[in-house]
């Protein structure tokens, strides 16, 4: 008995082996072919995290989740899994039985005032959302990737984060700054706007759907910009901002409401963007109004991430650090603002 379960064992490991071996070559196969435009570094590690959670497979996590709940049982239901993960329920703005399934439930809204703007400086950044700061940094101009120093030196490029290198358009006297988010399971699921923020372009990144937590992040190179992600880019008082909201569970699950055009131009679509390169753009009008700080741009169905990466005058550094606990409306860079630019 013992002998078939260790030799049982043994030919699972080295089916999992085989299968990640193969898939780490098809990446470099894949990736070399269309030249490389999110700069993966792809290590056997990466390989094996999108053996477990490729797009595919979170595909079934997502249906779960997005399984209707039967009326009667929503409550008592959703009063376990808020336990569970800690969601604050007096907080929410519709009563339990009006989230029709776990998805409905993470992506809820809050009750009006639950997240005021707690500054009062027309120029200071304030954080998009509740979660736990991953990392903040400065981009060295000189290289395309930024380092996450402060989770023990993972790296990601923002050029492939983004679908566009930031530096190349940084003027002389400014500095480029970045500050990445993870929102945990019990956290509110939806991001507002960072910034008195003119968007002008979004971007659709199809991608896996790879854990985003800080112990994954923190070990391993590249999961953001493998994974699937939105990009909304323009321009606050300091210059250009860029904002990439980065699912993870739920491949599909982010989405837009401050404009209904534009999350549906931005629908998720099949592909991968690290291997063919491919993503889904779309420009705003010029006349498009600026979204006041604190105003909601949109939200997840599931486990995500959201990475900041905005020009600023030079001397602005980041009131937060990595660890910290933040709430939307918390201001956590206060900048002086550039010259020409008008809210």
């Amino acid at each position: 008995m013992w002998w078939n379960v260790s030799v049982g064992l043994a030919t699972g490991v080295i089916a999992v082996a085989a299968a990640v071996e193969w898939q780490y070559q098809r990446h470099w196969k894949c990736i070399s072919a269309t030249g490389n435009p999110a700069e993966v570094t792809v290590t056997r590690l990466l390989s094996l995290l999108c053996f477990f959670f490729e797009r595919e497979r979170m595909a079934a996590t997502a249906s779960l989740c997005d399984t209707q709940i039967p009326v009667f049982l929503r409550r008592p239901l959703l009063r376990v899994v808020s336990r569970i993960l800690g969601a604050d329920t007096s907080e929410v703005k519709d009563p339990l039985e009006a989230y029709a399934s776990v998805s409905d439930f993470f992506s809820r809204e809050l009750r009006e005032g639950a997240r005021p703007v707690l500054s009062d400086d027309p120029c200071a950044v304030v954080s998009p959302v509740d979660a736990t700061v991953l990392a903040t940094g400065s981009v060295q101009v000189s290289g395309s990737r930024a380092a996450q120093v402060e989770v023990k030196g993972t790296t990601y490029s923002l050029a492939g984060l983004l679908g566009v290198d930031p530096s190349k358009s940084l003027d002389g006297d400014k500095v480029l700054l970045y500050a990445a988010f993870h929102l945990g399971l019990g956290d509110y699921h939806r991001f507002h706007s960072p910034a008195g923020f003119l968007v002008q372009e979004g971007r659709r990144f199809a991608g896996e759907g790879l854990p985003v937590m800080p112990l994954v992040t923190g070990s391993v190179s590249d999961v953001f910009t493998m994974n699937e992600r939105l990009v909304l880019s323009g321009e606050w008082r300091g210059g250009k901002l860029h904002m990439a909201a980065v699912g993870a569970a739920h491949v599909c699950g982010i989405f837009l409401d401050f404009d209904k055009q534009l999350n549906k131009d931005l629908a998720a679509t099949p592909g991968r963007y690290y291997l063919d390169g491919q993503c889904t753009t779309s420009s705003l009008p010029k006349a498009s109004d600026w979204v006041p700080a604190g105003e909601m741009l949109g939200g997840f169905r599931l486990g995500s991430a959201v990475v900041l990466a905005c020009e600023a005058p030079h001397g602005s550094e980041w009131s937060i650090q990595a660890g910290d606990r933040v709430r939307v409306g918390q201001e956590i860079l206060s900048s002086a603002p550039a010259s020409g630019k008008k809210q």
